[in-house]
């Protein structure tokens, strides 16, 4: 298991299964209710991995593009949904390729369990049936290095997704220690986690972020971290 350091997120209360895959660059890991058999969430995370793969072999620039890909009725179905997220929020599709792979694999495992937290590269999938406390990453800007807060309950999955100027391996234009996004679905998290990081270079930019996101309804939290103040917004509790 990595160490806390290497992820964004800590879950505060473990589930009774814990398991950590990796395929290729990708390394995922989940915490469930029900054990799992490793072969299966492998062969998920590479059927997946492995379609946004041979998209790139076909179309290079779908990889480094900086703005929304054209609709392709041809691409796979996660590929297709890269591109939509990517459309709504304006910047290229790979902004949400971490999204993307966490909430196709999330969505299959949940066929083997009732409750699931998963995480790929800085986003989260999550199905849970009761609050959760995580702890979020913040950097070593901050001190304490991470906080803790409690994220509600939801029917359905939803996704969490974190971007940061300051570590993690996406490419960011911005300033904010941490930005985190609670959204709908995990890519929707994930693309709209880089804009908001992007957009915050000074103080003011926070709360026109988060007014921006009050704008969309399919997004339901956000916490940034900058220049050592955290603020919050939506259903996320900051525990204390």
């Amino acid at each position: 298991m990595l160490s806390y350091q290497e992820r964004f997120y800590r879950e505060l209360h473990k589930s009774s299964f814990c398991l950590e895959v990796s395929y290729r660059e990708s390394d995922i890991y989940l915490s469930c209710d029900k054990p799992l058999d490793e072969t299966i969430v492998k062969s998920l995370l590479k059927r997946y991995y492995d379609d946004i793969a041979s998209y790139i072999r076909s179309y290079p620039n779908f990889l480094t593009s900086l703005t929304p890909w054209k609709e392709d009725p041809f691409a796979p179905p996660i590929v297709k949904d890269m591109i939509a997220a990517s459309k709504v929020s304006g910047i290229g599709p790979f902004s949400c390729v971490a999204g993307g792979i966490s909430w196709y694999v999330g969505k299959e495992i949940l066929n083997y369990c009732n409750e699931l937290i998963l995480e790929n590269g800085g986003d989260l999938f999550l199905k849970i049936n009761e609050d959760k406390k995580i702890g979020i990453y913040l950097g070593e800007n901050f001190s304490p290095n991470f906080i803790t807060v409690k994220i509600k309950k939801k029917e359905s999955p939803f996704g969490v997704a974190s971007s940061s100027s300051r570590f993690g391996h996406s490419l960011n234009f911005g300033r904010a220690d941490l930005v985190t996004v609670v959204a709908l679905d995990s890519l929707l998290a994930d693309t709209f986690a880089t804009v908001f990081s992007n957009k915050i270079k000074k103080i003011g930019d926070i709360e026109k972020v988060i007014n921006e996101a009050k704008g969309y309804s399919f997004i339901k939290a956000v916490v940034v971290a900058f220049e050592g103040r955290i603020a919050l917004w939506g259903e996320v509790e900051l525990d204390v």
